[in-house]
């Protein structure tokens, strides 16, 4: 019977100058019950043989070759056949993992039962630019279930490599996928969906490597059309939304198109709120847009969409929200 409490994946493609600092982190770890599965995706470097001389020296270090689709999908699916324990770390062969990461972490899942994923904080290492930063700072405010829930449509909710995840969770809704938009935030929305409860470890416990050839960076899956149809398709299979339609907190340009996605899938775009004059009276989609003198009056059934990009209104509009009754994570979601 296998000894190991968790199975760390990490793939790997043509990652040779990072691996090394990588896996000395995961070797480094002061919880011991681990294997490494590292799954190379058809590397043309010395990432393999890396691995290979390490694992040489380790017997929880496992090289596997991806047997499956090429890129991350392909690679967590071939890992996730052999893994050996009931629990999943994830881990990019570019990041650092702090020696206490899986501790804290395994700690957590001990004492949380009600807990599916388990995060960390995070810290960017060599950053690009000040966009990144602002996403982990963000991140790394959503420390409890709840905040984390209510803010899977804003940005991806929770750092990937950070996850210590439940096997059973993962598979019962089907695991990785190939989607059109980020893989991901798709499978965290799939377990939100079922209701799985996700948490965060609160301290800094990896360190995540930003680079000019991120995906997220040139990666149309990550950008914001993609974005779009990844929100509009988890929010069409809303219940409530399904029933009562939507009106949408914004009339710009991400208003408009979360809300074309929407018809599209067959959701009623009731109507939308505006603070701009000139909009204010027009009818964008065929649905009424009305002023902020009447926020929260009109269309009262449906459920509301912040959807306004503009710095600081994501705060505004939910607390309008909360004022005139919406319910934050049931008949309110923010959306930017």
């Amino acid at each position: 019977m296998s000894l190991e409490k968790i199975s760390i994946v990490m793939p790997f493609r043509n990652s040779a100058a990072t691996l090394p600092e990588a896996l000395a982190s995961v070797s480094a770890q002061s919880f011991g019950d681990w294997e490494l599965l590292a799954v190379d995706d058809r590397s043309t470097d010395d990432s393999a043989e890396i691995v290979r001389e390490f694992a040489a020296g380790d017997p929880r270090v496992r090289l596997l070759q991806n047997d499956s689709g090429r890129g991350v999908v392909g690679a967590s699916e071939t890992a996730g056949r052999v893994a050996r324990a009931e629990w999943l770390a994830r881990m990019d062969s570019d990041d650092v993992s702090h020696p206490e990461r899986l501790a804290r972490q395994w700690a957590m899942a001990q004492a949380r039962p009600d807990l599916d994923v388990i995060g960390c904080g995070v810290e960017i290492l060599t950053p690009l630019g000040d966009g990144m930063a602002r996403h982990v700072e963000w991140v790394n405010s959503l420390a409890e279930p709840e905040a984390i829930a209510n803010a899977r449509f804003i940005e991806n909710p929770l750092v990937h490599p950070s996850a210590l995840m439940r096997k059973a969770a993962v598979n019962a809704v089907g695991g990785y996928r190939e989607v059109p938009w980020a893989e991901d935030h798709d499978l965290w929305l799939r377990l939100l969906e079922r209701g799985s409860v996700f948490g965060k470890v609160p301290e800094t416990l990896l360190g995540w490597r930003d680079s000019a050839t991120r995906l997220t960076r040139n990666d149309p899956r990550y950008g914001d059309v993609f974005r779009n149809k990844m929100r509009a398709h988890f929010l069409s299979r809303m219940p409530r939304i399904r029933e009562h339609g939507v009106v949408v907190a914004g009339a710009g340009p991400i208003g408009k198109a979360i809300a074309q996605e929407l018809l599209l899938r067959g959701i009623e775009v009731k109507g939308f709120y505006e603070v701009h004059p000139r909009r204010i009276g027009e009818k964008i989609h065929g649905a009424a847009v009305a002023g902020l003198e009447d926020f929260g009056k009109c269309w009262r059934e449906a459920v509301m969409l912040g959807a306004v990009g503009v710095p600081g209104a994501r705060d505004d509009i939910a607390g309008m929200a909360r004022e005139a009754g919406y319910v934050d994570g049931r008949d309110f979601w923010a959306l930017c």
